[in-house]
């Protein structure tokens, strides 16, 4: 039996494919393992001047499927609560009165913890991910008293204390 050079490269190649391949989902195991719990406690909402709250990224997607985004921004996301009304930017910015809001969700998977706004009169939302429950909570305490949350939304407020519409946390 002869062994031609194609044979050789084929068989470097196969064996190539599968280290690569075992080393992606170690990488995988690994980071998995790494990332703990979700929604743990961390530090509290960076609140900046204005009512900045800090997003690792903004989405704008459709009422009901809230999973899906028709665009983002993690490059320079903004999600300000002032006073009367809810300032955002996926791809450009929006002003929007607290009394055109419908419901406030929130959603979680493992890293991010997303709060998202629905209007009454489009179908588009916007969701902003504050990376966690405890960020998370501690923005939508910052929203007026007038303001729906769903009950997934209240049951975070419930859960870490925090009491909506005055931005503190009840003790």
């Amino acid at each position: 039996m002869e062994i031609d050079s194609l044979g050789i490269f084929l068989g470097a190649l196969i064996v190539g494919a599968q280290g690569l391949s075992i080393w992606f989902f170690y990488w995988i195991w690994k980071a998995t393992r790494k990332s703990g719990g979700r929604g743990e406690a961390g530090p509290p909402v960076e609140t900046l001047r204005n009512g900045e709250v800090k997003a690792l990224a903004t989405f704008a997607g459709l009422r009901g499927l809230p999973w899906v985004a028709l665009a983002s921004n993690s490059l320079n996301p903004v999600f300000r609560i002032e006073s009367r009304q809810l300032v955002y930017r996926v791809i450009r910015g929006h002003r929007r009165a607290y009394a055109d809001i419908l419901e406030v969700d929130v959603r979680d998977a493992r890293g991010t913890f997303n709060l998202i706004f629905s209007f009454r009169d489009t179908p588009l939302t916007f969701a902003a991910n504050v990376g966690t429950a405890a960020h998370g909570a501690q923005a939508l305490a910052l929203l007026p008293t007038g303001v729906r949350l769903s009950a997934r939304a209240r049951s975070v407020l419930q859960a870490l204390g925090a009491s909506p519409g005055n931005g503190t946390a009840m003790r």
